[in-house]
């Protein structure tokens, strides 16, 4: 999950993550900045993202003294599991696309600007770069097979035993 989070949105919302994790209850942006060492508006922008990814909650109050607003922010711990395997299941849906796509075509690379192509578009060009001219070369894609194969791999065990916490 924190993985997940930090490839998403990088170290520092994860780290509000954890934070939140940890202190079970209601929290404002002012004290994660404090108690985490981060600047409020990298903690101002690592809530929005979690609250984008419906992670997050908050309720608002105006602080009689100075008219603001105070926002208290807080974990949806009952949808967490079910986001982020929703999430999860989603991803791998687009790897197993890429992959597919990978296994099922051939490439070509321009050596100057690293610009892929699928054969296709290769032979349309005259194996020619269409932007620069360079002649093509072939690109084995294995690596990006296997890669790919390995993380659509252990995101399936990972879901299935989220799942069984989740049932059992």
């Amino acid at each position: 999950m924190l993985i997940y989070i930090e490839n998403l949105y990088g170290p520092e919302t994860k780290r509000v993550l954890e934070y939140m994790l940890k202190k079970h209850g209601e929290v404002t942006d002012e004290i994660i900045s404090k108690e985490t060492g981060l600047k409020i508006n990298v903690v101002r922008r690592a809530l929005y993202n979690l609250l984008e990814q419906g992670l997050l909650s908050y309720r608002r109050v105006r602080d009689r003294n100075s008219g603001w607003f105070i926002y208290y922010w807080s974990l949806n711990m009952d949808k967490l599991n079910t986001i982020l395997l929703s999430r999860k299941r989603m991803l791998l849906d687009k790897l197993k696309k890429r992959l597919h796509f990978e296994e099922n075509n051939e490439f070509y690379v321009c050596p100057l600007d690293g610009a892929r192509y699928v054969f296709s578009e290769a032979m349309e060009n005259d194996f020619r770069c269409p932007r620069c001219g360079e002649m093509l070369t072939y690109e084995d894609n294995a690596d990006a097979i296997r890669f790919l194969r390995r993380k659509i791999s252990e995101i399936e065990e990972e879901l299935r035993r989220e799942e069984q916490l989740l049932v059992g």
